[in-house]
C-alpha cells in the first residue's frame, strides 16, 4: 500500500537546482516540480530544504533561503522558458538570478550565475546588488563579453517587469508561493553529494 511519501513523490516529483559560480563554485539544492505553465517551470522548496555549497575543497550547509538568518525560509523558483534568469520569492521579496538559460543536464537543474541581481522589495524599492562582482568577474574574463551583453540586457528587462510588476511579476508568483505552503510538503533534507564539475 503506497505511503504518504510515496503519494508526495508522484503528485510533486523532486528535481534538484545546481547554481555555478565561476571559476570554482557551485550550490545545489532540491525543489518539489509544482506546475509547468506559460510562464515556465515553478519549483518548491520547503522551509527546512537543505542547501548545500562547494567552494573549492570547502563544503558548507545551510537551509534554502536562510542566509543570515537562524532558519531558512519557504521559496518558490521560476525557471522561465529561455530567459537570462531564474526568479525566486520568498515571503518579503523576490530576488532575480541573472544567469545563463538553465538547463536540465542529467536530472538537474544547471544554471551559471552572472552575478547581477534585481531585488524587489513589499515597499516598491528596486534595486541591483552586485554591480562590483559583475564588473569584477568581467575584467578577469569569467563573464566572456556576448554573456555580459545579455546579462545587462536581462537586468535591464527584468527591472522593468518589476517596476510595473508585469507578471508573474504581480500576483501570480505570489499566489504560487502562498499555494504551496498550503501542501505543507516536507522539508527535502536528502541530497546526494556530487563533487564540482569542470565544464
Amino acid at each position: 500500500m503506497p505511503t504518504t511519501e510515496d503519494a508526495i513523490s508522484m503528485t510533486y516529483p523532486t528535481t534538484i537546482i545546481r547554481k555555478i559560480k565561476r571559476p570554482e563554485g557551485i550550490a545545489r539544492w532540491s525543489v518539489y516540480i509544482i506546475k509547468e505553465d506559460h510562464y515556465g517551470l515553478w519549483l518548491y522548496s520547503p522551509k527546512g530544504t537543505l542547501f548545500r555549497s562547494q567552494k573549492g575543497s570547502v563544503i558548507g550547509e545551510c537551509e534554502v533561503g536562510q542566509g543570515n538568518r537562524d532558519a531558512g525560509l519557504h521559496v518558490m523558483h521560476l525557471i522561465p522558458n529561455e530567459y537570462w534568469w531564474i526568479a525566486a520569492w520568498y515571503l518579503d521579496h523576490i530576488t532575480i538570478d541573472i544567469c545563463t538559460p538553465p538547463t536540465c543536464i542529467d536530472g538537474e537543474w544547471h544554471y551559471t550565475d552572472l552575478e547581477l541581481d534585481p531585488i524587489a522589495f513589499p515597499d516598491g524599492r528596486i534595486i541591483v546588488e552586485d554591480e562590483d562582482e559583475f564588473n569584477d568577474a568581467c575584467n578577469k574574463g569569467l563573464i566572456p563579453p556576448n554573456e555580459a551583453i545579455e546579462a545587462r540586457t536581462a537586468t535591464t528587462t527584468v527591472v522593468k517587469h518589476l517596476c510595473h510588476q508585469t507578471e508573474p511579476f504581480g500576483q501570480v508568483g505570489w499566489h504560487m508561493l502562498n499555494q504551496a505552503i498550503s501542501l505543507s510538503l516536507p522539508p527535502i533534507r536528502e541530497l546526494k553529494h556530487i563533487p564540482i564539475e569542470k565544464r
